[in-house]
């Protein structure tokens, strides 16, 4: 026989197969496992860190919004529909973060849109839209209804019907 040892296939393949078997569950545990271990610069999709939920945002938050006024200087918070064109609210929420971005053209323009769909729903009692920027503390706002800390007007626009 040459000094040559048998080699049992069977036993390599069940030996290559395990290999195989721990690399795979490695990469798997390092996957669950690293994201919160070092946060990326960007939430990434399939694994997230979450960053909405494990990172400290402050204590006050800023959102872009169109509200309506009545006769009186009464604020009415307006449907997603009439900011943004559909019932989505982060779409409405989105449609008057980019108008604020895009400055006084932007937030014109917008408000001029908000009063035409105001002028053709049921609120009769809105005569002027505002574009506005606005300073809330969320917990103060959601616990106790709180106004807002700070408001900055962009636009207005009255309601022609």
């Amino acid at each position: 026989m040459g000094g040559r040892v048998p080699v049992d296939c069977r036993s390599l393949r069940e030996v290559r197969g395990r290999a195989l078997a721990y690399v795979v569950l490695a990469a798997v545990v390092v996957a669950l496992l690293g994201p919160p271990l070092w946060p990326p610069a960007d939430d990434s999709y399939p694994l997230s860190t979450y960053p909405m939920f494990s990172r400290d945002r402050g204590r006050s938050s800023v959102v872009a919004t169109v509200v309506g006024r009545d006769g009186d200087g009464g604020e009415h918070r307006l449907s997603p529909g009439l900011i943004g064109g559909a019932d989505e609210p982060m779409l409405a929420v989105a449609t008057a973060a980019r108008a604020v971005d895009e400055g006084p053209s932007g937030t014109r323009r917008l408000c001029q849109q908000v009063a035409e769909r105001v002028a053709a729903s049921d609120r009769r009692h809105v005569v002027e839209v505002v574009v506005q920027v606005e300073r809330h503390d969320p917990v103060a706002h959601f616990v106790d209804g709180a106004p807002a800390a700070d408001v900055d007007v962009r636009a207005t626009c009255p309601v022609v019907r």
